[in-house]
């Protein structure tokens, strides 16, 4: 019984034993199961998100607007003697007009060897008009010359042509010439001398001067347009009167003496200046010799030194006197009567 017992004892033990070593040995051999290595998962780049930006659009260069291109004109080359057809496009007023050219340029036209009263009596002067003081009555005549002027070429075609004594501009930059009608015959300057819409301008030099004189006498005789505004006595005295004076010669003054002189015509009967007197506005004085003026005839004084005759006389002065900026020429009788004036 005892021997049993120990021999249970002993068993239990090899058993108790054996199971540890089996238990250590399962511990120690590795899982015969594999794990299975994880493959990483590659990341994916991630696509960029466009940022949604609203486009500013490029500014343009401002645009300077195109100008109308002004053709080219053809400079005209003037000549003397040819008619040259013109548009009226504006009446200035009585002798003054704006034409285009046929080169299409636009000048102002001043017409040759006339002068219409102006259309404001400021503007006018006493005795610029063959001795004629009412300034009102040249202004009225004055608004007559350019209505008539305006009427008759304002928007209508003429004809302009150049002498060569007078030259192609004036002192104010304006061109010098006779205007015709459209029919090219009819001198239009002349007929506002022989209407009595303008006087003629002896201050100047030009072709037709002793043919627009004539014209002018024969208004004065008949009180045609501004000539009206003459007193009686007025008429009576311009019968002997200054028709012209050149005061500023071609050159230098103090080398032409004689080409300083004064005209006096007579368009009344026969005269003798014996005892008349010429004096300026700085009393330089002259006395007329024994001379007989004849109807319809002149007689020039020159300022500087001659021989006298029958046409021309001297005054023997060693310098000028007629002054270029503005001077009177007074005509006395032999009675010291103020016959007539001339002013510029």
């Amino acid at each position: 019984m005892v021997c049993r017992v120990r021999g249970l004892k002993v068993i239990t033990i090899v058993l108790f034993f054996l199971t540890l070593f089996i238990v250590g040995c399962a511990e120690q051999q590795p899982s015969s199961t594999p794990i299975p290595t994880q493959t990483p998962t590659p990341v994916a780049t991630p696509t960029p998100i466009p940022t949604l930006t609203t486009p500013v659009p490029t500014p343009s260069p401002a645009q300077t607007p195109l100008e109308t291109p002004t053709p080219i004109q053809t400079p005209l080359k003037l000549e003397y003697g040819v008619k040259y057809k013109v548009l009226v496009v504006d009446v200035i007023d009585g002798d003054t007009i704006d034409v285009k050219l046929p080169n299409g340029t636009i000048e102002r036209v001043r017409m040759l060897g006339i002068d219409s009263p102006e259309t404001t009596e400021g503007r006018n002067k006493p005795n610029e008009y063959d001795g004629i003081t009412d300034l009102y009555c040249l202004e009225e005549w004055g608004l007559n010359a350019k209505e008539f002027t305006k009427t008759k070429l304002e928007g209508d075609y003429a004809y302009i042509e150049f002498d060569s004594t007078a030259g192609f501009r004036g002192y104010y930059g304006r061109l010098l010439a006779y205007v015709y009608h459209p029919d090219q015959n009819t001198d239009f300057t002349a007929e506002l001398v022989k209407r009595g819409y303008a006087r003629v301008y002896v201050e100047g030099e030009f072709k037709k001067e002793s043919k627009y004189v004539d014209y002018q006498d024969q208004a004065i005789n008949q009180r045609l347009g501004l000539w009206s505004c003459m007193e009686e006595k007025t008429q009576q005295a311009s019968k002997v009167y200054i028709e012209k004076v050149v005061y500023d010669p071609p050159g230098d003054d103090r080398k032409n003496l004689n080409g300083e002189y004064i005209v006096i015509k007579n368009s009344g009967s026969d005269v003798n200046l014996k005892g008349w007197k010429v004096a300026d506005s700085d009393n330089h004085e002259y006395t007329f010799p024994d001379l007989i003026l004849k109807s319809g005839r002149t007689v020039t004084l020159h300022v500087g030194s001659g021989t006298d005759s029958l046409t021309d006389l001297y005054w023997g002065m060693g310098r000028p006197i007629l002054d270029n900026s503005g001077d009177t020429i007074y005509l006395y009788d032999a009675q010291g009567n103020l016959v007539d004036e001339y002013g510029w």
